[in-house]
């Protein structure tokens, strides 16, 4: 008996310590903060943006004095054959170079290589800016979900205590003859649509909560309320300006058209000659001879200048200019595609608005008629089908308002995602 309850007090301990600290509520603003820190979307993008700006570290170098050591050392015996009467010796050549390059003519290589570096890390930041936006969309969403579901599930408890207390009634006014056997079939085919109705809201807020967790890594314990939308702009086309100049999606494209522009700058550069000042320093040891010395440093410019390439330079050419034109095209189709998305999601938070506000509205009404109905089913005014069908709008009415408030927010994020905001 004591191993048993030994066992037992390191669990009872943990039960006790976790219902001394009260579970910390969680807002919507918290939830949105730990998918930012949690989520690897966000993490993959932020890499991507830190490769981006390396890579114009990169393409700046290549305008920049470079420097090149090297050497090689060596052990072997030489016989001259008693040439100049040097003797067969043991030797142990070595030599060694320095050499200091810096470009001074690239033709607009390195121009056109640090003008698509810097594209290129524009697009990196507005695909970080997208995937941030999309995250706390889906985060919005989740947090809805979360909410929604479990208020289904509620209200279909309820839905279900009432089938079962009006199929017992029904029950008990067919044994006393006060009601025909269709009524409790009908109360028993009500019952079992709440029972599926149920299962399927708790299937429901399992998805959910798994769905939260994910985005965030939070428990999806003691959610507040949905707060009040966040401030959209006023109308259709202050909403439009704003999306054309900080869509992420849209900025992505421009960046994209402006590397593929310096991509086909940097192909013509390639026609061009290049030219560079160069110094160079190297000793020499047991090269020819036993005791063989020799040492230089030169100081001049080099250039250099391809003339044929077997087309390579022209294909080339050819290429980056399609990118070009392809990218311009994408630039329209991020252009139109932004004016539609932002068309749609402006009207549909007015829609969402409209829509809680009249499903607030539906869910009043339904459960006013639900309980006038179910005290004139009482008194024997109305049969009993208009209890079950009664008690099945108000469910419905009060599910519909509380998928309305998620829908709200979420499409006001969407907006706002839209937006760049």
């Amino acid at each position: 008996m004591m191993l048993k309850w030994a066992t037992r007090l390191p669990l009872l301990a943990g039960l006790l310590a976790s219902a001394a600290v009260p579970a910390q509520a969680t807002t919507l603003e918290e939830a949105i903060a730990a998918a930012m820190n949690h989520a690897p979307e966000i993490e993959a993008a932020r890499a991507d943006t830190d490769a981006a700006e390396a890579r114009i570290k990169e393409a700046r170098s290549h305008g920049l004095p470079s420097a090149t050591l090297s050497g090689t050392i060596g052990y072997g015996r030489l016989d001259p054959q008693e040439f100049f009467g040097l003797p067969a010796a043991n030797v142990t050549p070595r030599a060694a170079q320095l050499t200091i390059e810096q470009p001074l003519f690239m033709g607009g290589r390195v121009s056109a290589g640090i003008a698509q570096a810097r594209a290129g890390s524009e697009a990196a930041r507005a695909g970080e800016g997208m995937t941030r936006s999309q995250i706390v969309v889906a985060t919005v969403q989740a947090y809805g979900d979360v909410l929604t579901t479990r208020r289904m599930v509620t209200l279909y408890e309820q839905m279900l205590g009432q089938m079962e207390e009006i199929q017992r009634q029904a029950r008990l006014r067919y044994k006393a003859g006060e009601s025909p056997s269709t009524d409790v079939a009908q109360a028993a085919a009500r019952l079992a649509e709440a029972q599926a109705a149920l299962e399927q809201a708790r299937g429901l807020v399992v998805s959910a909560d798994a769905r939260f967790t994910n985005l965030t890594g939070l428990a999806p314990q003691d959610l507040q309320p949905l707060p009040a939308s966040p401030a959209t702009p006023a109308t259709l086309d202050e909403a439009l300006d704003i999306a054309r100049a900080n869509n992420p999606a849209l900025a992505q494209a421009q960046a994209s058209l402006d590397v593929a522009r310096a991509a086909a700058r940097g192909a013509r550069a390639e026609r061009l000659p290049t030219v560079g000042a160069f110094a160079e320093g190297s000793t020499v040891r047991d090269q020819f001879f036993p005791g063989y010395r020799a040492d230089g440093a030169t100081v001049g410019v080099r250039a250099r200048w391809q003339l044929f390439a077997g087309g390579r330079v022209g294909a080339k050419i050819t290429e980056t200019d399609s990118s070009v034109r392809a990218a311009e095209a994408r630039v329209r189709a991020a252009r139109a595609a932004t004016d539609e998305q932002i068309i749609s999601a402006f009207q549909g938070v007015r829609t969402a608005a409209l829509v809680e506000t009249a499903a607030g509205e539906q869910a009043q009404a339904a459960a006013q008629a639900r309980d006038s109905v179910r005290h004139e089913v009482r008194v024997g005014m109305k049969p009993q089908l208009d209890l079950l069908d009664a008690e099945r709008e108000a469910t419905a009415g009060a599910v519909s308002e509380a998928k309305a408030q998620s829908d709200r927010i979420i499409a006001a994020y969407r907006l706002l995602a839209l937006l760049g905001r």
